[in-house]
């Protein structure tokens, strides 16, 4: 009862709330600064490929304040608050767009790394965890004592840069190339920069509904606002949701697909060194879709020595084939298998204390 009475006493009066969140969707000169230098960091780091730089980006946007408001809007129904906080919203995502797709420009790289990739294939993952800030978002805004959690929040789930690199996608359009020389293809990226920005903007989109069909139940559940008022927005909301799960679940299942991939070639190296030598290194593996057909292509280090012969020798193409029956069986869909193993000359060398070395090698370096 006295627990029940202190998380009852270390609520925000809803007066007060109402407050706060009309400040947070007003479309101040320090918002557009403050997520204009968060565009500058974001776009930077991920150009630089720095996920520090990126992170410190995340900390400093003020993009998830409009957007917590335009929830707390839908539940107390309150339309200048909505419309306003919509603006702020729309406002800022064209000037994150814009400003990275100049700092690009200005910059001229063409590479696109691992961080700029990592954010063109959200997955029903990341809806889950756009839906967990939301309902910690709005919590910590509804309590004193964690209003400084929101920082947290604001890491855990990513506006910015998503948003950055649908600017830098754009940017770069067809002139954009992978990290090392790879095909974006082999990333599911057919149309290069268009599909980047397309995949960005699919997870902005994602991390949005979520947070706010989350927010949306969070304050209801904490008294603010009544749900009659609230249904109709939590019921368009929670049907977005729904329209995403099909194309969320197609990247999960392709990300467990590369799980398998990297598990099966693990466990064959050890059990059918016929198929996979111990020896190669994995350099990347990649999974998409084209054409209704699920596409693996990985990249690795063999030793020269175990090519042997002839690495067009017809046994190479066997290896591939047992490779990908194996893998098809595992994930029970046909696959298409692609593979590009680069032969290289390894040395391994090991330099040891010397009292560590058998008795006979100190008395040999005694002489």
């Amino acid at each position: 009862m006295g627990d029940r009475a202190t998380l009852e006493g270390d609520a925000v009066p809803a007066p007060e709330l109402a407050l706060q969140m009309h400040q947070a969707s007003i479309p101040s000169f320090s918002f557009f600064l403050m997520l204009a230098l968060a565009t500058a960091i974001a776009t930077f780091g991920l150009i630089a490929n720095s996920a520090p730089s990126i992170i410190g980006a995340m900390i400093i946007a003020p993009l998830m304040s409009p957007i917590i408001s335009f929830s707390y809007g839908l539940v107390s129904l309150e339309k200048g608050l909505i419309s306003r906080s919509i603006v702020t919203v729309i406002a800022g995502v064209i000037l994150v767009v814009v400003l990275a797709y100049l700092i690009t420009l200005l910059v001229g790289m063409r590479i696109t790394g691992s961080e700029i990739l990592n954010r063109t294939s959200p997955t029903l993952i990341d809806l889950g965890v756009a839906m967990a800030a939301g309902g910690a978002a709005a919590f910590a805004n509804a309590r004193r004592s964690i209003i400084s959690s929101i920082a947290g929040v604001a890491i855990a789930v990513a506006l910015v840069p998503p948003l950055a690199v649908c600017g830098i996608g754009l940017a770069l359009g067809r002139k954009a190339t992978a990290a090392a020389g790879l095909s974006l293809s082999k990333f599911g990226l057919f149309s290069g920069g268009i599909d980047i920005a397309a995949g960005a903007f699919l997870l902005f989109s994602t991390n949005l509904i979520g947070i706010v069909a989350v927010a949306i139940l969070v304050f209801i559940s904490q008294h603010y606002g009544e749900w009659k008022k609230a249904i109709v927005a939590l019921v368009a909301f929670i049907g977005l949701s729904a329209l995403l799960i099909q194309p969320l679940n197609l990247a999960l299942h392709n990300l467990y697909v590369k799980n398998r991939v990297i598990r099966i070639i693990a466990k064959l190296s050890i059990t059918r060194p016929d198929i996979i030598t111990g020896r190669a290194k994995v350099e990347s593996i990649n999974v998409t879709r084209h054409d209704g057909l699920l596409h693996v292509h990985f990249e690795g280090f063999v030793p020269k020595d175990d090519f042997g012969d002839n690495p067009d020798s017809p046994k190479y193409k066997k290896r591939a084939d047992l490779f990908r029956e194996y893998l098809s069986e595992d994930i029970g869909e046909p696959v298409v298998l692609e593979v590009n193993l680069i032969p290289v000359e390894m040395f391994h060398f090991r330099s040891q204390p010397p009292e560590l070395q058998p008795p006979e090698k100190q008395k040999d370096n005694k002489k």
